[in-house]
């Protein structure tokens, strides 16, 4: 039984998924909560970033400066004090716990070393309330406990059945030297 629990315990920590997405993509990128979230962006080590995120409801929309892959942590509010979970790695942003706070529109600028703008992308966030990864060691609990019942039902019939062989086998044994006996009285 510990050996079941400490599987699933395993599994649950090592299931975690990331998910991958670019800002080239034409559709919605979709992501869990607490897993990982791979952004790529365009190249930063010949181009100024700013990643901004769109609120609709107010003039100002947080960003993110991000120059020779590193971000500008004094030039970013977009990620509220979360600069430990929040990289940039040869031109991906990496979030490694995404949070339900991380779901939005996120505009990207890229600039060129002597200032103009040169490309702009949006991408949308979807963040998803429950990991795929959680529900499918969930079935594969589920499944183990069906399939361990099943051996143990197995298990348990086998040696009610081969009891029960021994015993006509025994009751057989006894009726043969029985009449062996009674032939040699004869």
């Amino acid at each position: 039984m510990m050996l079941i629990f400490g599987l699933m315990l395993m599994l649950k920590t090592a299931a975690c998924l990331e998910f991958n997405c670019s800002f080239r993509q034409s559709g919605p990128c979709y992501a869990a909560l607490g897993d990982k979230l791979s952004v790529m962006m365009v190249d930063t080590s010949t181009n100024d970033l700013k990643i901004l995120k769109i609120n609709y409801n107010t003039p100002e929309n947080p960003v993110c400066k991000i120059k020779n892959d590193r971000i500008r942590k004094a030039e970013c509010d977009l990620f509220n004090n979360r600069h430990d979970e929040v990289s940039v790695n040869n031109g991906i942003l990496i979030i490694n716990t995404v949070i339900r706070a991380d779901s939005g529109t996120y505009r990207l600028q890229a600039f060129d070393l002597q200032g103009p703008e040169i490309f702009r992308a949006d991408l949308q966030v979807i963040v998803e309330g429950i990991s795929s990864s959680v529900v499918h060691v969930l079935v594969w609990c589920c499944q183990m406990m069906v399939l361990l019942g099943l051996l143990g039902g197995f298990h348990i019939y086998m040696r009610l059945t081969s009891g029960k062989k021994q015993e006509d086998q025994n009751v057989r044994m006894r009726r043969f030297r029985e009449g062996h006996e009674d032939t040699a009285e004869d």
